[in-house]
């Protein structure tokens, strides 16, 4: 064959190629597909095979009834439940998330997110629930600036549910935790009003509290002068100094200890004030003496609240930090068991 025949024939190729449609071409092998358990406004539930439409668009998608046939438009209004099967590759970036290896879900979450996001326009789609896993990943790891341009780059958060789009707006606030005393203010009010609102939504996250909680602990703390939190609290923080620390308590409570590094953090911010609230260093030297359950019970209760706190950190949740305020504290906890094998009287 001639290569000018050749050449006609390729453009003659070619020129076919350009009127495929839209829908045509989404059908070729290589196109993405996931697989949804349907169940139709009317007809049997059933399976079906889907795939992303030209464009995002909220609701809309093609069903692929056959490989060998175009797929067709539809939309999931036509149907009373629709639910896109986990395909391997979230589950498998789900299972590191779990397993606490963050970096290696970080990078298999971003590329669920790029592969799947032509159906960012469906109701629980891999690319958009990627998307919301890596908030997560980069607030677990106390990466703020990666979780504030996560949340500012969030696609199509327009097509998001209510309490999906709280989580995005409660990881933007997250990321702008700070010690500046100068944004300290504007932070609260941001985080007291973004509390206010998740309040009035029934879909809210456990995560998104202890989110919020820990940024209006951090806002308060910024408030306190450093050095007051490294040697000791004027009685003119001290009230602020409590607000932070039941700020922190309560992220930690919200956690339900689960996924614990915020929360860890926040005990850890939390006993640092506590240890340095007046009369607590103080009284140190006769706990030391003599712990006993009088002893125990005539401590001032930010003391109590401090050492709790250290012992639950050295024993439970942080044995890794290596804070010799915390093996001091840690080693003042009373347990009245502890007190009777020591011969103490009760």
């Amino acid at each position: 064959m001639k290569i000018k025949h050749v050449l006609i024939l390729l453009s003659g190729l070619f020129a076919a190629l350009s009127q495929l449609s839209a829908q045509e071409q989404q059908a070729a092998p290589a196109s993405v597909t996931l697989t949804a358990q349907v169940q139709p406004n009317k007809g049997k539930a059933r399976r079906i095979m889907i795939m992303a439409p030209p464009s995002v668009t909220k609701g809309a998608f093609l069903c692929l009834v056959s490989r060998d046939e175009p797929p067709v438009p539809d939309q999931t209004k036509n149907y009373k439940m629709f639910f896109i099967e986990s395909p391997v590759d979230l589950a498998n970036a789900l299972r590191a998330y779990s397993n606490d290896d963050l970096s290696n879900a970080k990078r298999q979450l971003a590329r669920v997110r790029s592969t799947y996001a032509g159906f960012a326009g469906l109701p629980n789609n891999p690319s958009t629930m990627a998307a919301l896993m890596e908030l997560s990943c980069n607030a677990r790891a106390l990466d703020w600036g990666n979780l504030g341009k996560a949340a500012a780059d969030f696609p199509s958060p327009k097509m998001l549910e209510s309490h999906d789009r709280v989580k995005v707006e409660a990881a933007a606030i997250l990321s702008k935790v700070s010690d500046d005393p100068s944004t300290a203010e504007e932070r609260k009010k941001e985080v007291e009003g973004a509390i206010a609102s998740a309040a009035k939504s029934p879909a809210v996250t456990s995560e998104v509290y202890t989110w919020l909680k820990y940024a209006l602990g951090r806002a308060l703390a910024s408030n306190i002068p450093a050095e007051e939190i490294q040697k000791s609290i004027s009685r003119e923080h001290e009230e602020l100094a409590s607000l932070a620390v039941d700020a922190y308590c309560e992220a930690v409570a919200s956690s339900h200890g689960r996924f614990m590094e915020i929360p860890v953090d926040a005990m850890h911010r939390a006993f640092r004030i506590l240890w340095a609230m007046p009369g607590v260093k103080e009284y140190v030297p006769k706990a030391k003496k003599k712990m006993d359950k009088k002893v125990w019970e005539a401590a001032p209760y930010n003391f109590r609240d401090a050492v709790a706190l250290a012992y639950l950190l050295r024993n439970v949740y942080a044995p890794q930090i290596r804070d010799e305020s915390i093996s001091t504290a840690s080693s003042l906890y009373f347990n009245e068991q502890l007190g009777v094998d020591k011969g103490a009287k009760k």
